[in-house]
């Protein structure tokens, strides 16, 4: 079977989908990654194919993210809508043009998988199965609000009617540019309905993350499947500097903020100075903006390592709430520090602090030294914290959660592909 994998943005959203395709391709598929070009090299050393997602060039998601309205946005608080208004908005144009380029290439695919960014192409191409992968809870649910909705105590029918506005506006979004793309294709125009309120009903939903996080709710239907985290264990190259730093000392704090270090980086690396500083710890600081090192104080900079490694062997991890590096802070068994800057983040940070493994949140906007020292004190200190980690970590390792997610998509694929 031909399977595209399709996807636009970070590298936390590009890589779960390149283990899901290098587990699918050791069952015998052919696969390939359409996004952005900086991946190119990712797909290709786990054996996909790999083809440009039309003429988006490497640094789409940076220009968006690194725009000073964007920032200013930010600074203000975590709103995902906030952020999109802040946004530079492609003209008609160019979004019917990312739409076309979705849609081209998946060309020849026996089954699509999508993110939630990508999902649109798919419906230019009516007579192609397709799935969705998500990295945070989007099903109708009376268990919790939509994300980005105001968490209020109004009980699960509000909760569901959340769900359906953010929903009706997404696709109010999408909607223009995917029916240019269908009349062009010669098909009917797609209806006010959001098609993807489906999306675990008559399709799969693929929820990267880990049960022991957030356990899909009673009212979920039957195609949601919560698969637990998307990990192979692999060990990154990183610099035997940063092993010698971390090896002849107490252990560090590791800061890894991943994407927000683009938005927020200025502001993120001077709290995070201020913190050290206050609380006199050894510190690793993966990627970020360039520094110079402070008097006095211990701290290496790497712009990569290998997570697998370092943060089992760190005092606290901090970090932004990704999706991706809150599962690999989960797996490694340690406390962590949170400090959630957008989109889906602020969720995370809540639900690591609601299970015990973390101080409460030190939300981007607002963000000072003195706020995170006392989060990282108390991160260190409070041996119930460090208890309950490496308990969450032996529940969350027993998961196979990218096999999981081949099993599903093999069992759709047998139903529904010629």
């Amino acid at each position: 079977m031909r399977i595209a994998l399709s996807t636009i943005g970070s590298r936390g959203d590009v890589q779960p989908l390149v283990l899901l395709g290098s587990t699918l391709r050791a069952r015998g598929h052919d696969v390939w990654l359409a996004t952005t070009p900086e991946f190119e090299d990712l797909a290709r050393s786990a054996g996909l194919e790999f083809r440009q997602l039309g003429n988006i060039g490497a640094g789409y998601v940076e220009e968006i993210m690194s725009h000073p309205k964007v920032q200013e946005a930010l600074r203000r608080g975590p709103s995902i809508y906030r952020m999109a208004m802040a946004a530079p908005r492609p003209s008609a144009a160019e979004q019917l043009a990312l739409t076309e380029a979705m849609v081209a290439s998946v060309e020849g695919a026996d089954l699509i998988i999508n993110s939630n960014l990508t999902r649109i192409g798919a419906l230019v191409r009516p007579g192609v199965p397709w799935c969705s992968v998500s990295a945070w809870p989007i099903t109708e649910t009376a268990a919790w609000p939509a994300l980005g909705a105001p968490d209020l105590p109004l009980g699960g029918a509000y909760n569901r009617f959340t769900h359906r506005a953010m929903g009706a506006l997404e696709w109010l979004v999408y909607r223009a540019s995917v029916n240019q793309a269908r009349r062009a294709a010669g098909l009917p125009r797609a209806g006010f309905r959001s098609p993807f309120r489906d999306d675990g009903r008559t399709r799969p939903i693929l929820y990267q993350f880990s049960p022991q996080v957030i356990a899909p709710p009673p009212d979920w239907p039957a195609q949601c499947h919560v698969t637990g985290y998307w990990s192979d264990d692999t060990h990154w190259d990183q610099s035997p500097g940063l092993t010698a730093f971390v090896e002849r000392g107490a252990p560090p704090l590791v800061a890894a903020y991943g994407s927000s270090w683009l938005p927020c980086g200025t502001d993120l690396l001077r709290a995070t100075l201020d913190a050290v500083g206050v609380t006199g710890h050894r510190m690793v600081i993966i990627g970020g903006p360039e520094f110079e090192i402070p008097d006095g104080m211990d701290v290496f900079r790497s712009e990569t390592a290998d997570f697998t490694w370092l943060l089992p062997r760190a005092a606290a991890v901090l970090h932004h709430g990704g999706q991706g590096t809150t599962a690999a802070a989960v797996g490694a068994g340690v406390p962590q520090v949170v400090v959630p800057c957008y989109a889906d983040q602020p969720l995370w940070a809540r639900r690591i602090h609601a299970l015990g493994v973390a101080p409460a949140p030190v939300p981007y906007a607002g963000l000072t030294g003195e706020r995170l020292a006392a989060a990282v004190r108390i991160a260190t200190t409070d041996t119930e914290i460090a208890a309950r980690a490496v308990k969450l970590a032996d529940a969350a390792r027993g998961e196979r959660g990218v096999e999981a997610a081949a099993d599903v998509v093999e069992a759709y694929a047998a139903r529904v592909c010629r």
